[in-house]
């Protein structure tokens, strides 16, 4: 069983977390290691580059050296099980009286678990591990080699923002979507794209308007019946952002579905609570924001596109007393 974990489960894990690293960037850190990394300066960038290279050169340790994997799995499992406490220990002390959730603790316990598990199999009674051979130049060269490609591939890598997600009441999770730092950016390196994965094949070429908006929110209707009136031709995005358990509706009258004939529509996923100024609209040209705004809803079109926004508008005559 110990050399099944040190020499395969730990390596696959290590490769596993190297790989979640590429994909899912700032959200593969644990909340603890993230706020280390913003107090210390060292930032998150840097701190998901750092992990990917020692998730990769551990896992090739484990793979390659059976004088070495003990050493590795060690490590793993002990930061697995101190990643999990640290997490459990930020969901008890996380606000509000209500019962959370089951699916908010199932990721440490099973992290405790597993890291708990791994350590009970490494302390166990066991033959002695090979003993280390001699010095070698070739050695040296082979380790310094894998450093160099560890760090190439982490160094090279894009690393998405973390998304800022807290613990609310109940077990709620608050996510934030920072429009003022969108600018320069594709969806995917905002970190919206992993809340709204169609998003991104839907912005990648030609000019795209991306507007979110709330369910029943005049404002939001009165923008879109001023901006996007008339027929749509795929260039105009809906993206519905749903209120929270818990969040409280101003009343309206407005409908809940905004009206935009041929528009794209997306949803992102309920069961959580969206902290975004609505409605936002984002100016997207070949898969890069130049341009979002949520209070001059003017300042990201050309003379052009406004002269045939108007036109579109008295075509359609939408209600009196909007104001652009």
């Amino acid at each position: 069983m110990r050399t099944l974990l040190t020499r395969v489960i730990v390596p696959v894990a290590l490769a596993w977390i190297a790989v979640a690293a590429h994909r899912s960037g700032g959200d593969v850190l644990p909340n603890w290691l993230a706020n280390l990394s913003v107090k210390t300066g060292l930032g998150v960038d840097r701190a998901v580059r750092l992990v990917t290279a020692f998730a990769i050169v551990g896992a090739a340790l484990g793979l390659l050296s059976a004088r070495r994997a003990p050493r590795v799995a060690w490590i793993t499992c002990s930061a697995l099980a101190f990643t999990a406490l640290a997490e459990l220990s930020a969901i008890i002390a996380a606000p509000g009286n209500r019962a959370l959730p089951s699916h908010v603790w199932t990721g440490p316990l099973v992290s405790a678990a597993i890291g708990g598990g791994g350590l009970w199999v490494l302390s166990r009674p066991h033959a002695a591990a090979p003993s280390a051979g001699r010095f070698t130049v070739w050695r040296l060269a082979g380790t310094l080699a894998l450093l160099m490609v560890a760090f190439g591939i982490a160094g090279r890598m894009t690393v998405t923002p973390r998304t800022d997600v807290s613990l609310g009441a109940g077990g709620v999770e608050a996510v934030s979507l920072d429009a003022s730092q969108w600018v320069g950016k594709s969806f995917a390196a905002a970190g919206v794209a992993v809340h709204a994965p169609l998003i991104t094949p839907a912005t990648l070429s030609g000019t795209k308007w991306v507007v979110f908006y709330r369910p029943n929110c005049g404002r939001c209707h009165q923008i879109l019946d001023t901006y996007f009136a008339g027929p749509q031709d795929g260039s105009v995005i809906t993206v519905k952002v749903p209120y929270g358990p818990g969040e409280e509706q101003s009343p309206t009258d407005a409908p809940e579905e905004v009206r935009c004939d041929g528009c794209e529509r997306i949803e992102l996923p309920g069961g959580k609570r969206w902290i975004i100024t609505t409605p936002t609209i984002a100016k997207v040209e070949d898969g890069v924001i130049t341009c979002v705004t949520w209070t001059d809803y003017d300042r990201c079109r050309t003379p052009s596109e406004i002269a045939a926004a108007e036109a579109a508008q008295g075509q359609a005559a939408p209600p009196a007393g909007v104001q652009p």
